[in-house]
């Protein structure tokens, strides 16, 4: 078994795509046109013969190279075709380390990591909800909470109205616009990063648009999802003060349900850590599906302090 690090203009495209096609824990995250277009740069590590991937976005502050997590990139970590014990997971990391003096990272759901007492980094937990559409729709809203069904219900007097779009720039700067006031930790260049990716998935059909009006033809809620062979991607959702008050995010997330139950594997609801976004989103499911976020800081002691 060895365990290489590649600077980015030795990583093998195909090999590194193949593998993630193969893997098991596969995310669209992980996908070299992902990673090209929304890493500032990235290098990786493999196993063997790409048997096994992990991306490495970095920067560069103070001439010192860090490991962080990009923009609309929720996992990271490794990906191979079979589970990978806690031993190989760890010695990806520790090589990462050698490289690498300091990283704010996500893993993913299948990188599960026992922490150790003495371990050299820190370990999180974030949420990541999901839902299964495999099954039919009738099968699908038993899921739903009273308080889902019950909100839903209201909506039925608001004269909502949902529709399909192909326009992912309306629906970013709809999201831009409705969330300026947040700190989202997202700069003009990662949104016009996101926008190219968004070019790039619409000519090979991975975009899907759904929006949600009222009688007006006003926008109370819309969502941008990326696709998967398996998986869609809940990356920008976004709902009005307007749609909070008449329960349109549930008319919205309902009709996606039954407009894709039986179409695809799985809803991936990216999360939330924040409560009143978790609780919305455990009304609809109880599936969480987990994954850490890692942090070490091996810098020289000065830099440490100035880092504080």
């Amino acid at each position: 078994m060895k365990i290489i690090y590649l600077p980015y203009e030795k990583i093998d495209k195909s090999k590194w795509d193949h593998c993630l096609q193969q893997s098991i824990n596969k995310l669209i995250y992980a996908e070299s046109v992902y990673l090209d277009t929304m890493c500032a740069q990235w290098d990786a590590i493999v196993l063997d013969n790409y048997d096994a991937i992990m991306p490495l976005p970095w920067r560069k502050k103070m001439g010192i190279k860090y490991l962080y997590q990009p923009a609309f990139l929720q996992q990271g970590g490794i990906f191979s075709n079979k589970e990978l014990p806690n031993e190989i997971i760890e010695a990806f990391i520790d090589k990462a380390s050698q490289h690498f003096k300091f990283a704010e990272l996500s893993l993913n759901f299948l990188n599960t990591i026992e922490y150790k007492s003495n371990s050299p980094f820190s370990i999180n937990l974030r949420n990541n909800f999901i839902l299964s559409l495999e099954n039919k729709f009738e099968i699908n809203i038993q899921n739903y909470s009273n308080d889902f069904k019950r909100k839903l219900k209201k909506t039925d007097s608001s004269n909502l109205s949902y529709f399909k779009s192909t326009d992912f720039k309306e629906a970013i700067q709809f999201y831009k616009k409705t969330y300026k006031d947040r700190k989202l930790n997202v700069t003009t260049k990662d949104y016009a990063n996101f926008e190219k990716l968004c070019k790039f998935y619409q000519n090979k059909k991975r975009v899907i648009i759904r929006k949600v009006v009222n009688n007006q033809n006003k926008i109370m809620s819309i969502v941008l999802m990326l696709k998967d062979q398996n998986r869609l991607y809940n990356l920008l959702p976004c709902v009005t003060e307007e749609g909070k008050n008449i329960s349109s995010n549930y008319f919205l997330y309902h009709s996606i349900i039954e407009e894709f139950s039986g179409k695809i594997q799985t809803l991936d609801l990216e999360g939330s850590d924040i409560k009143g976004i978790a609780e919305f989103y455990q009304k609809m499911t109880k599936t969480n599906q987990p994954y850490p976020f890692i942090k070490f800081n091996n810098l020289p002691r000065v830099v440490k302090l100035l880092k504080k």
